[in-house]
């Protein structure tokens, strides 16, 4: 599929579907620019992810209506003022902006206040009280919107896939231009800067969220940012690189680990080859139906099962001992994956009434759904040794009677692992947007 203009009408059939009302009038309102405090410099502008659902839309303080009962769009962009043109260039005129967006109907900010009472609808429905404008003559709902919007960005359209297929393989190169970069690089920050080249040079300008770039022990840290060490002329070690721009507001969020010298060897290698087993079990058993709790605990007991073989685990226990007493927890602490789209972490994880399973490990997963087609969600295992927790769990004989302790010590220098594809819920199983090689033999040449 080519990749056209943006289906804002599409998306806006989805919403007033959803919200199954005859009338009535819906306001959404754009982010606004902002500065640095105390100061004039402005800081880098992010539209509403909501706001750009319903208009592809990307500048600062606009507005949008939507009339549910003729099924029409108003598109109110800021209306610049002209001592303001000198310094942020002509704006597009009406006729321009008619022309970009799917709008029937394009006005000026200014006139917002007008264009709801002119409306001849009884509610105005929005996202949150506070953003009814004041002067408004209609009553305002901020009850029934914003589950009508989760529930329509849940499933993808054609368009958003194909936007987001580009974006993972703009960020899968990024991420295979570092693999290449590793042996010669000295630094993390020296990664985290050409992973933003990489992404920017095809007109990706934004991160979905902000790298990961941790060698060796740092990579034991789930969402380490730091990204300042030193690999102090040691290319003998992993390095973790959780990374992903985004274009057209849509995310990306891919994880790769990578030895800095190209060759994966003993506990690093051993380790990697299990999360990559994680990784796939998951893969190939994803397909509408099946619920997301359970594929996190299947990547749990392959875990398991990979550790015991490792010596991390003893032998003498059962895997299903081991699952039943969280065990798996202790080294994989976080949820399997979650939901991505207009952002890193996107809505719909959570139904209502839906609770999060208080356990280790799975405490922490973002979605508890059955999986549907149109869904596009993160599959992203990880095994590590984080000593905080390992310390824990030493201290706790119901826990520490499990271990190898001199393996784990001696597993506990390589830090972390974690491989993370994005992938699309089809009809019959799924599509996987992540190109970046992760098999060793593909890394291994990539970086000779």
């Amino acid at each position: 599929m080519t990749v056209t203009n943006y289906p804002a009408k599409q998306h806006w059939a989805k919403v007033a579907k959803n919200l199954g009302l005859t009338e009535g009038l819906v306001y959404l309102k754009g982010d606004v620019l902002k500065e640095r405090h105390d100061t004039d410099v402005e800081l880098t502008f992010r539209q509403e992810s909501n706001f750009y659902y319903l208009t592809g839309f990307a500048e600062h303080d606009a507005h949008v209506l939507f009339d549910l009962k003729t099924q029409k769009m108003t598109l109110l962009p800021y209306k610049l003022p002209e001592d303001l043109i000198v310094w942020m260039g002509m704006p597009p005129t009406v006729t321009e902006l008619n022309a970009k967006y799917e709008a029937d109907t394009v006005r000026w900010s200014t006139e917002l206040v007008d264009a709801i009472n002119a409306s001849g609808a009884s509610t105005l429905y929005v996202l949150r009280e506070e953003d009814a404008p004041k002067g408004i003559n209609l009553a305002v709902n901020a009850e029934v919107l914003k589950d009508a919007i989760v529930t329509a960005r849940m499933y993808k359209s054609a368009y958003e896939i194909e936007v987001m297929r580009k974006i993972n393989h703009i960020s899968s190169n990024a991420h295979v231009a570092l693999m290449k970069a590793a042996k010669n690089a000295h630094s993390e920050i020296e990664l985290d800067a050409l992973f933003r080249y990489e992404t920017a040079r095809f007109g990706a300008r934004a991160q979905a969220y902000e790298p990961i770039v941790g060698v060796g022990p740092n990579a034991a840290t789930l969402h380490y940012g730091r990204n300042s060490a030193s690999f102090n002329n040691n290319h003998n070690q992993l390095c973790l690189v959780d990374a992903g721009a985004e274009q057209g507001c849509y995310a990306s969020d891919i994880t790769r680990t990578f030895p800095l010298n190209g060759k994966y060897t003993g506990d690093a290698k051993s380790l990697y080859e299990i999360v990559l087993q994680m990784q796939k079990s998951v893969l190939a058993a994803l397909k509408p139906g099946v619920q997301w709790e359970d594929m996190h605990r299947l990547a749990s007991r392959v875990a398991v099962e990979g550790l015991q073989k490792a010596g991390v685990l003893k032998s003498e226990f059962s895997v299903e001992e081991m699952l039943e007493k969280h065990v798996d927890g202790i080294f994989f602490p976080h949820g399997l994956g979650h939901m991505i789209g207009l952002d890193v972490h996107d809505v719909g994880g959570y139904p209502k009434g839906v609770e999060r399973i208080q356990a280790p490990g799975i405490r922490y997963l973002r979605m508890r759904r059955v999986l549907e087609p149109g869904f596009v969600v993160t599959v992203e295992p990880g095994i590590y040794f984080v000593e905080f927790i390992l310390n824990g769990a030493k201290n706790d004989a119901a826990l520490a009677k499990y271990m190898n302790w001199d393996v784990v010590e001696r597993f506990a220098k390589v830090g972390g692992v974690r491989i993370e594809d994005c992938v699309v819920i089809t009809e019959t199983g799924i599509d996987n947007l992540t190109v970046a090689p992760k098999e060793i033999a593909e890394i291994e040449a990539i970086m000779a």
